[in-house]
């Protein structure tokens, strides 16, 4: 038991005399600190435009994905009453069902007497020529394809509309803006870890010679990586932090002028996603890139020079 303990104690004794020195390695290195700090701080900023724009983009998308997907299901001109109450009722119903209208032959004469420049064009016409109609939104925009062929199949229905080409140029634009946003955080992470690899490369090399009297003592690799792997998560702690204050910042500012311009205009063309909505997330994605390159960076740094 009291082996144990000591065990326990020492390994205590080890994670607190890390961590110290991680810390310690940290505030004697103020330079290279700074050096590597900065370079976490501009590609986090980097990154973090581009995924505001991304953000953006996506949200618009989806919000005129959700206002352009609207089925329209036309009956059959002779079908009886009872049996379009049914089809109602189904559709109402059918849980996957945001919205449901029922336009009737007479709303439809009077939608299509206003949309005509001269009304004159239907005189001698009554609404009987026209088709009673249910226009229907999802609560889900990705079930309409499969919504309009179960639709299809009803009795009593003639025709069914939707915007098919339209939603499918959306989705493969979404699919390439989250590609691209991929493919630039994975460069960012290369090139940020390498330069700030050799950032600490310098604070190793100053620490040589320590180094090489902790090995030629029996200190195994890791002992002496983790002293440096502290040092990489605290400056990509820190720099996410920063970071994240500044995008903030900047994010807050441009949601501020849009409002106002679409208070002058009367309208927006572009819709901001309210920062407290996507700030929990961005902040996490943030910590996790940053800590990332910290530690990345000081692997890499410190495998090349264990070998003295």
């Amino acid at each position: 038991m009291m082996f144990k303990r000591g065990i326990i104690q020492m390994k205590l004794r080890t994670i607190k005399y890390m961590v110290r020195e991680g810390f310690s390695n940290t505030y004697k290195n103020l330079l290279m600190t700074l050096a590597s700090l900065t370079m976490v701080i501009s590609s986090l900023l980097i990154f973090g435009v581009f995924l505001m724009v991304t953000v953006i983009l996506s949200f618009n998308l989806r919000q005129m994905e959700k206002q352009i997907a609207e089925i329209v299901i036309w009956l059959e001109k002779d079908i009886a009453p009872l049996e379009a109450d049914d089809i109602e009722l189904r559709l109402k119903n059918d849980v996957r069902v945001l919205e449901c209208n029922r336009i009737t032959k007479e709303q439809a004469f009077a939608e299509l007497n206003e949309a005509l420049e001269d009304p004159s064009l239907l005189e001698g016409y009554t609404p009987e020529f026209l088709s009673e109609s249910f226009r229907l939104r999802l609560k889900d925009v990705n079930q309409i394809a499969e919504f309009a062929d179960e639709a299809a199949d009803i009795t009593g229905v003639e025709d069914i509309d939707f915007p098919k080409d339209f939603l499918e140029r959306l989705a493969l634009i979404l699919k390439w803006i989250n590609a691209g946003s991929m493919f630039i955080l994975a460069l960012l992470l290369i090139i940020s870890v390498s330069i700030i690899s050799n950032t600490i490369k310098l604070t190793v090399y100053a620490r040589r010679k320590e180094i090489g009297i902790m090995k030629y003592i029996g200190a195994n690799d890791w002992f002496i990586r983790w002293p440096f792997i502290i040092e990489g998560i605290i400056i990509g702690l820190v720099g996410s932090v920063i970071s994240f204050v500044i995008t903030s910042y900047l994010y807050n500012a441009l949601e501020s002028y849009v409002s106002s311009e679409a208070v002058v205009s009367g309208m927006s063309l572009i819709r901001m996603v309210p920062l407290k909505d996507i700030g929990g997330q961005i902040l996490f994605v943030y910590i996790i890139i940053g800590v990332v390159m910290g530690v990345v960076g000081s692997i890499i740094s410190v495998r090349k020079h264990l070998n003295v």
